[in-house]
């Protein structure tokens, strides 16, 4: 029987991805295969210029998004362990690319297994990110109003990520795939490729959760976690920073501002623009 493990990873380019990717390449796993799944190969390549020469392990790069349906059921053929890893920026009315995603590879799976049969088919855990402030321990670590302030400037994007996790819950219920959630604190230091130290934070343990964490420390621990996914499939993980974070406020500051004007633009269109075109 063979041991060689196979990781697709959905969205290599973007902040998450690019850290769930350089975090693999720093592994001496020679019975690796990844699949990665990118928009443009020339961007993953101007990031990682010699990414095929350093990895110690096959990589097969799949170029497209994830609506195309033949490209994703290439890159997720025969595979474990899904990092998902695509996001969409901002928090406008109509956010859905979680959804749509969950939904695509929730197909894809459905056909693959009425294609191999139910006694060959071996359903893939998906390693989604999703955020402390949807974990409801985690999140109450966090003051009232900050976490209010929060969930009402992300509200699309926290309601995208929670209708997709919904998808995979029932995928799950129906022996489709397996998941777990991956729920860090406020993400810091896109650029940053040195990790400076994190923990997990299990279901059901009292850890304190520190308010940010690097991008770096995200990605070393989605892979720590893919390794022990025996241990948390079907469960929520938290990840705390045990170092010093370098941490970019401003940025974030930015993302709720935009967040709250997109949720102001969207009661807007859905209470008042209706009546104004009556």
């Amino acid at each position: 029987m063979s041991t060689t493990k196979r990781y697709a990873l959905l969205g290599a380019t973007g902040a998450t991805g690019s850290a769930v990717l350089r975090a693999l390449l720093e592994k001496e796993q020679s019975d690796l295969v990844l699949n990665i799944l990118v928009r443009s190969k020339d961007k993953l390549f101007r990031a990682f210029p010699e990414l095929e020469q350093k990895a110690k392990f096959s990589i097969n790069i799949f170029e497209g998004d994830v609506g195309n349906r033949s490209v994703l059921a290439s890159c997720l053929a025969e595979v474990g362990t899904i990092f998902m890893c695509v996001a969409q920026n901002g928090s406008q009315m109509g956010t859905d690319l979680a959804l749509s995603t969950a939904t695509a590879i929730r197909e894809i799976l459905r056909g693959a297994r009425k294609l191999q049969g139910e006694g060959e088919f071996e359903a893939p855990t998906i390693v989604n990110l999703r955020s402390a402030s949807l974990n409801p321990p985690l999140a109450a670590q966090t003051p009232k109003v900050v976490h209010k302030v929060v969930m009402f400037c992300l509200h699309y994007s926290y309601a995208d990520v929670g209708r997709a996790c919904t998808v995979y819950e029932a995928a799950a219920a129906v022996g489709l795939v397996k998941y777990i959630w991956v729920d860090p604190p406020t993400l810091h230091d896109a650029q940053g490729e040195k990790c400076t130290g994190y923990a997990l934070i299990p279901c059901g343990s009292q850890d304190k959760q520190a308010t940010a964490l690097s991008y770096a420390d995200l990605g070393a621990a989605m892979t720590e976690i893919a390794e022990r996914q025996d241990e948390f499939v079907g469960q929520a993980v938290g990840v705390t920073a045990t170092g010093k974070v370098k941490e970019s406020w401003g940025a974030l500051l930015g993302f709720l501002v935009d967040g709250a004007w997109g949720r102001a633009t969207g009661w807007w269109s859905s209470c008042w623009a209706p009546t104004l075109l009556d």
